[in-house]
Parts: structure tokens; C-alpha cells; sequence
């Protein structure tokens, strides 16, 4: 009986350590064309969601004829950077609803996108629009894009005043009044008082010396 034994080929060292070679370097190829394929798809995403600020010059003083999707999405990233920057109340934007949107384009048609910035700035700037009025009352987009309230935010009707002119109760403003009408009248008061009390004292000191004129001049007198 005979045994098989089957033979191994028989593989040059060197021409196993070329394959190895060619194959990691292979590899290594496939990896790097990946990662360059993932790097432009990454380039091209950051373009598509880059705002039109740099691709685009808005006018100082002129209104837009036209309002692209662009525009306002450029205006929604300049509102959240402003309420962002100043840690504002009034809640940021994630998606323009159609009151917004609408409100947005009326405005942009009317005045510049400079306006519109400034009035972002104010709004994030301003306490009493961010809940520190009486009230507490803290706006939002849609009610700083009505055409009435942009321009009194505009206009500065909300911003911070010094502390010397902010609004005071008017109890308050009355009682302090009140105060200082009864201090006043008090002065006032004293300030007769005194000249009585001097006219008397005058009054005493003189009314020898009359008594000694009459007694001289006898009828004659007419003191």
C-alpha cells in the first residue's frame, strides 16, 4: 500500500514579499482615493451651505427687486448670530414658517438688508424686548418683521435708556412729588416764622425808644 503525500508549491521568498508589498500598497491607494473622494464631497456640501454674504454685496440703501431663498436665509443666519452674541431672550430661528417668510420678502422689497441687520442688533440689545419690561414681554421674529414694529425698533423706541430717564412708577413719580411739595411748603412755613419772630423782636427793642420821643415832643408828636 502506498501512501500520497501531496506536495506544498513551492513559493519563491522574494516573489512572497513582492506580492505583500503590492498588495498593502494597493491598499493603501484604495484608502487615500477614498478619503480624497470624502474630502471634495465635504468641499462641495460647505459650498452649498455657505450664505451668499461673500458670494453677494448687498446695497446700503437700496431695497432688493427681487428676494431669493438665499436672501433670506442669509438674513435668518445674521438674526441668530445677533441673538447668540448677545445671549438675547427672544428665541433664534430654525425654519422661516410662511408669516415670517412673507413678512421677510415685504420688508426686504421696501428697505435695504442694512436695515434689517440693524434691527436684529437693536432687538437682541434691547431688555425691554427681551422680557425685561413690566410685563415681561419678549418678542420674536414674527412680531419684529410686522412692518409697524420694525420701525419703532428701528426708530429706537425699545432701546436702553440711562438709568436717569427709565420709566418709573408713576406712584411713585406722585409720592416723591408730594414729598418734596410738603418739604417746600415746611421751608416755606419756617422761613415766615422767622421773619415774624424778627419783626417782634425788632417791634420790642423799639418801643422804648418811641415811649422817650413821645414823652420830648409831647403833642407834637405823631409817632
Amino acid at each position: 500500500m502506498w501512501l500520497v503525500i501531496p506536495l506544498r508549491r513551492f513559493v519563491n521568498p522574494q516573489t512572497r514579499k513582492t506580492e505583500m508589498k503590492a498588495t498593502k500598497e494597493s491598499s493603501k491607494e484604495r484608502k487615500e482615493s477614498k478619503e480624497s473622494k470624502k474630502a471634495v464631497v465635504v468641499a462641495e456640501a460647505l459650498k452649498t451651505t455657505t450664505t451668499n454674504a461673500g458670494a453677494r454685496e448687498y446695497p446700503v440703501d437700496q431695497p432688493l427687486e427681487v428676494v431669493t431663498e438665499a436672501d433670506l436665509q442669509y438674513f435668518v443666519e445674521v438674526f441668530n448670530g445677533e441673538m447668540c452674541r448677545m445671549q438675547a431672550v427672544i428665541p433664534a430661528i430654525d425654519t422661516l414658517d410662511s408669516v415670517c417668510r412673507h413678512q421677510l420678502r415685504v420688508l426686504l422689497r421696501k428697505y435695504p438688508m442694512a436695515k434689517l441687520e440693524k434691527m436684529a442688533t437693536m432687538a437682541a440689545e434691547s431688555d425691554f424686548l427681551n422680557g425685561g419690561g413690566q410685563r415681561g414681554f419678549k418678542a420674536d421674529l414674527e412680531w419684529l418683521t410686522r412692518e409697524a414694529n420694525f420701525l419703532k425698533v428701528l426708530n429706537g423706541k425699545y432701546s436702553n435708556i440711562p438709568a436717569h430717564r427709565r420709566w418709573r412708577d408713576p406712584a411713585i413719580v406722585r409720592a416723591e412729588t408730594e414729598a418734596q411739595r410738603r418739604e417746600l411748603v415746611r421751608e416755606v412755613e419756617q422761613e415766615m416764622h422767622e421773619q415774624r419772630e424778627r419783626d417782634y423782636a425788632y417791634r420790642r427793642q423799639n418801643a422804648a425808644t418811641v415811649e422817650e420821643i413821645r414823652a420830648i415832643l409831647g403833642d407834637r408828636c405823631v409817632i
